[in-house]
């Protein structure tokens, strides 16, 4: 091969590049790519969560005192022989999806909330709409929760 001497591509530092381009590959500044986290729109954000977080406790608080009237067995003392006869009563499957779609929907909706809120503040969006939307997503599922509970109660 004329013209080529061996070993001098054998380099183990990368080649020094001219100004110019070192500056064409440099990041662009955050402020271009994306706008601000704008502090009011994520205390708003965080406000509605919390007011979410306590709309979901009030229904898990009614879904959980209704799962000990599911579970509690009746049971009568008999005085003559000192005996308890106790009857036990399934709950309906209604129950079970009462508890499922009340817990787990209120659940995954507060999970959304406080995903997409956290991606729509990080990328300049309006963070308060994921809880506001949630809100009475939250209240619905609960109720919905509640109803299918409550009727599998006689």
């Amino acid at each position: 091969m004329p013209g080529v001497i061996v070993g001098e591509d054998d380099r183990t530092m990368p080649a020094k590049r001219p100004a110019t381009e070192v500056s064409s590959l440099a990041p662009a500044p955050a402020e271009a790519g994306r706008k601000a986290v704008r502090g009011k729109d994520v205390l708003i954000s965080a406000a509605l969560f919390l007011a979410g977080v306590g709309v979901a406790f009030g229904w898990a608080y009614d879904l959980f005192a209704k799962l000990f009237d599911l579970v509690h067995n009746r049971c009568a003392f008999q005085r003559s022989d000192f005996s308890v006869g106790c009857s036990v009563i399934r709950p309906p499957a209604s129950a079970l999806w009462g508890l499922l779609i009340g817990g787990g929907g209120m659940f995954l909706v507060l999970v959304g909330a406080l995903v997409l809120g956290a991606v729509a503040a990080m990328t300049g969006r309006r963070a308060w709409i994921w809880p506001a939307v949630a809100l009475p997503v939250i209240a619905l599922v609960g109720g919905a929760g509640h109803v299918l509970v409550a009727t599998a109660i006689s």
